[in-house]
């Protein structure tokens, strides 16, 4: 217990100093506060666009668009405020601050999670809140308490899978110093493959996005469920709930290969 509180008083005091820092300037959150939003509707707005001038994308009409990508945005969201870090480790390789955390008689992964709350990253979930919200409503989703419990489930186990792909990114760095490329890339195929429906991609893309980088539960598999769409490659259809036991099995194999990176570090000299 002593150990537990240690580790919470210091979350706590990183979390307070980034808040200070990224409080200093309020015109850059304005500016946060402004451009993410008209982002996300504008994202939301080009869903509605595609489905009345052409065709609902293969069997998902807007309402069913809208809930997945609300469903999307949420996980995104707290994903943006707890684990922004790991997008940016070939950064700390290079310029030394992840030599830092080595020094440091804690926990190096906690360090690194904990060292930056991205504040201004809950602008994100503002959006995300209200598109998600308002998904609900045009599917007439039931907010009973058992539809709660797996819509809570299926937000953790979306953050855990989001998170794990970029913990094993940013070990990457460990070795080629540099992975901002794939980075960027990760961010374009989680938007990508989280805003649409897994089935409108070719079987390739399917079968990727569902056994090897499982992105395809984040949002699409859940949806299916919530929604009574048929299922994919024979699934049952009633996996919402493996959502959260796949994130946490990525989430795992994450820090196994940070562990194993670690291992393997080599400072870049900085």
């Amino acid at each position: 217990m002593a150990t537990i509180r240690h580790y919470y008083s210091v979350a706590a005091c990183f979390a307070r100093l980034a808040i200070q820092r990224q409080l200093e300037y309020p015109l850059f959150l304005f500016s946060w506060l402004l451009m993410i939003p008209i982002q996300y509707f504008s994202g939301i707005w080009m869903l509605k666009i595609i489905v009345d001038r052409f065709q609902p994308l293969n069997g998902w009409d807007f309402p069913e668009l809208a809930f997945i990508y609300g469903l999307g945005l949420l996980s995104h969201g707290i994903n943006v405020v707890l684990f922004i870090n790991t997008w940016h480790m070939d950064g700390m390789v290079i310029d030394g601050a992840f030599d830092r955390l080595l020094l440091r008689p804690m926990n190096v992964f906690f360090q690194l999670i904990a060292s930056y709350f991205n504040f201004i990253g809950l602008i994100d979930l503002i959006p995300g809140v209200l598109i998600f919200a308002y998904g609900c409503h045009l599917v007439g989703f039931e907010w009973t308490m058992m539809n709660i419990i797996k819509i809570i489930l299926v937000i953790i186990g979306g953050v855990l899978i989001r998170a794990a792909l970029f913990i094993t990114l940013g070990t990457i760095a460990f070795w080629t110093k540099r992975n901002a490329s794939m980075v960027g890339f990760a961010l374009s195929m989680l938007e990508r493959g989280t805003m649409y429906p897994l089935n409108i991609f070719p079987n390739l893309i399917q079968l990727l996005f569902t056994f090897l980088v499982p992105i395809g539960f984040i949002t699409f598999y859940p949806a299916i469920e919530f929604l009574g769409k048929s299922g994919e490659f024979g699934l049952p259809v009633r996996i919402a709930l493996w959502t959260p036991v796949i994130g946490i099995l990525c989430f795992w194999l994450s820090q196994r290969m940070f562990k194993f990176g670690l291992k393997n570090y080599e400072s870049a000299g900085s």
